[in-house]
């Protein structure tokens, strides 16, 4: 997933101005992706020598339709974007060794909320997610007719392989073929949006309204409609004048203006190539496998205590069951100290982006005594939320079909995540402690969670379709998904 989510600055060259040189900087407003739905006003920064000068907004001239309009579409495109990052952790995360990237991103989400304060930079890569979705989804839509076409002449060939309508099925299909992989690469090119896949069914519409708006500015009617709207709203008079160009929104106008411009294989081959380098999925990958090695550290341990119940092999057998019962008493005790601090550790390591920050247990109690019930809460969050997860790991679950549960696994995970890191930052923003019964408040709440999580997942390894050895599947640090059976 893309992390470049901060708005790029934009900057023109210095003027002279007064024998004084001014730079001009056109900044877009603090804002991610996951942000407002609506677009933010740019900023202008004018600033000289000395420092900067001034800092002044540039007013959004929309009307009050245009923007509910263009922030309803800004919200549907980001949920949709929200929808496209799950559904490539999930399939990320059901693939074998792939599946550290899934846990890198959500890693960062932490890591980046702690860093930032902000919960709104835990949603990484929202907008690229929703265009990367939007191909995938529509061109997997506009192969279903051809699905459809290929089925007929399937049939007709089953029935009577020499019949005149067999070979005109054919035929029909080898032409049907051709256009649709030509309209899929014409809606590719033109950047890929859902609605480029179907603007022949939206066409009439929009070329509606792009004549409506034509004829409204017409020299005829403009000093009949201006009177008008202009009374009630001078931005919405202007909305209904302008005009658009054809390239803005008819994909065979912006196919012919790209072509017709030139270099229409290096502009293609230069942003796939640039988005491919936003990803950055060799960071997500080193980031998972360094929090995968890290919280296996931890929890390897209590867990190898915990199986070793099973495996006491003594010629006494009530010296057998004896010590198997309080290596695993000893082993969910442990456990439960583990995971106190690990959800915490881990948010810290992505923050701080250092494999030892794992293991800074002193950082996580000091920053607790800032924000003790932020830290509560997030525990109960993390813990809560993984606990139903055990349910999907009861039955063997296919190869083929992994992916299914593992988008459940996700949706219940990226909230803890994001919360995890909510926690941290909270601490962040305080230098002294909070008071001495919040604090022990805190405290004395967080060890029923955990006493409660090690029961569960002590006898979780008698429902696991692995076994005892499924204890390693920690999906709230771990892989989000079982990794055994990968």
């Amino acid at each position: 997933m893309p992390t470049s989510d901060s708005p790029h600055d934009q900057s023109t060259p210095p003027v002279q101005v007064d024998d004084q040189t001014i730079g001009v900087q056109l900044e877009l407003a603090s804002q991610s992706d996951a942000g407002a739905t609506t677009e933010m006003p740019p900023l202008v920064r004018i600033y000289a020598a000395e420092g900067i000068e001034e800092l002044v907004a540039i007013v959004d001239e929309r009307s009050i339709p245009v923007k509910l309009w263009g922030g309803t579409c800004s919200g549907i495109e980001w949920l949709f974007g929200l929808a496209s990052v799950i559904a490539g952790l999930a399939l990320l995360a059901s693939l074998p060794i792939v599946q550290f990237l899934s846990l890198g991103y959500l890693l960062e989400v932490s890591g980046r909320i702690t860093r930032t304060g902000k919960i709104r930079e835990g949603f990484i890569g929202i907008r690229p997610a929703a265009r990367l979705g939007s191909i995938i989804l529509g061109t997997w839509l506009m192969l279903w007719p051809i699905r459809l076409v290929s089925s007929y002449w399937r049939s007709a060939q089953l029935i009577d392989p020499n019949s005149g309508l067999t070979a005109a099925w054919r035929i029909g299909l080898l032409i049907f073929t051709v256009v649709m992989v030509g309209h899929i690469l014409l809606a590719w090119s033109c950047g890929g949006k859902i609605r480029y896949f179907f603007w022949p069914l939206l066409a009439p519409f929009f070329f509606g309204m792009w004549v409506l708006r034509r004829i409204v500015s017409s020299a005829r009617l403009r000093p009949i409609v201006s009177p008008v709207i202009g009374t009630f709203s001078k931005r919405l008079l202007k909305d209904l004048t302008t005009v658009p160009p054809l390239t803005s929104w008819f994909p065979p106008a912006i196919f012919w203006s790209n072509l017709r411009r030139g270099g229409l294989y290096t502009a293609a081959r230069d942003a796939v190539w640039d988005y491919a380098v936003n990803l950055r999925a060799h960071y997500f990958f080193w980031l998972g496998l360094r929090g995968f090695a890290g919280a296996i550290t931890w929890l390897f341990v209590p867990v190898i205590m915990i199986i070793a119940m099973t495996n006491f092999q003594l010629e006494n057998e009530q010296a057998a069951r004896g010590l198997g019962g309080l290596s695993a008493f000893l082993g969910s005790a442990l456990l439960a100290v583990v995971i106190l601090y690990l959800p915490f550790l881990q948010a810290h390591f992505a923050a701080e982006n250092r494999f030892v920050a794992m293991f800074e247990i002193g950082v996580i109690r000091r920053k607790f005594q800032r924000a003790p019930i932020a830290f509560w809460f997030s525990l109960l969050i993390t813990l809560g939320f993984s606990l139903p997860l055990y349910l999907l790991k009861v039955e063997y679950v296919p190869r083929e079909t992994v992916w299914l549960p593992s988008v459940v696994f996700v949706i219940f995970i990226l909230p803890a995540r994001i919360i995890t890191g909510w926690a941290l930052a909270r601490a962040e923003k305080r230098e002294t402690p909070r008071y001495f019964l919040l604090r022990w408040g805190a405290r004395l709440g967080s060890l029923p969670l955990v006493l409660f999580y090690a029961f569960i997942a002590f006898f979780t390894q008698f429902l696991s379709w692995y076994g005892s050895y499924s204890l390693f599947e920690q999906h709230a640090f771990l892989t989000p998904v079982p990794f055994l059976g990968l």
